[in-house]
């Protein structure tokens, strides 16, 4: 994954972005809250070019009703897909339970994003055999050239892992 540029992400973001290494940002909120925004290579369903993109509250400190989250996490976004014309899937954490809360929140901040006809983003809920539910989503940007096969193969790689065995 080639690196984001903090100088330009940080030109816009209503927070300071700071770079432990190329694949972890991070970000201190108005209530302290200490943000980790992430991008881990991903072999999942394709053999390269594919990230799984994380948002980890790293002192679980709330911050509520906070727009300069959202806004930061899109101006991380935007760096790295300047910086990479790849996929990113997003995976919600499901340790506490609030993984349904954490997709419903990216669902609307995605709706509300002001350039989001740039990206192809879908979002689907997959049961696993412990009954654990688990939300997903795939992003992408529009102009990708192989988008139509990239959609194909997230619709069927979902369709195997909800198909349940009898």
């Amino acid at each position: 994954m080639n690196p984001l540029n903090l100088s330009s992400i940080n030109l816009v973001s209503p927070y300071t972005v700071w770079g432990a290494d190329s694949q972890y940002y991070y970000f201190k909120t108005d209530h302290d809250a200490i943000y980790k925004v992430g991008f881990m290579d991903d072999y999942s369903i394709w053999e390269s070019g594919a990230y799984q993109f994380l948002i980890i509250n790293e002192n679980n400190q709330p911050s509520p009703n906070d727009p300069k989250l959202k806004a930061t996490v899109f101006c991380v976004l935007e760096a790295f897909f300047a910086a990479n014309p790849d996929i990113l899937l997003y995976l919600c954490e499901t340790g506490d339970g609030k993984q349904a809360m954490r997709s419903r929140l990216f669902a609307r901040w995605f709706e509300d994003y002001s350039d989001n006809q740039l990206y192809y983003c879908r979002t689907v809920e997959i049961e696993d055999l412990d009954h654990v539910k688990n939300f997903a989503a795939l992003i992408v940007q529009r102009s990708h050239p192989r988008l139509n096969e990239i959609i194909a193969e997230f619709d069927e790689t979902i369709k195997v892992l909800t198909d349940k065995p009898t």
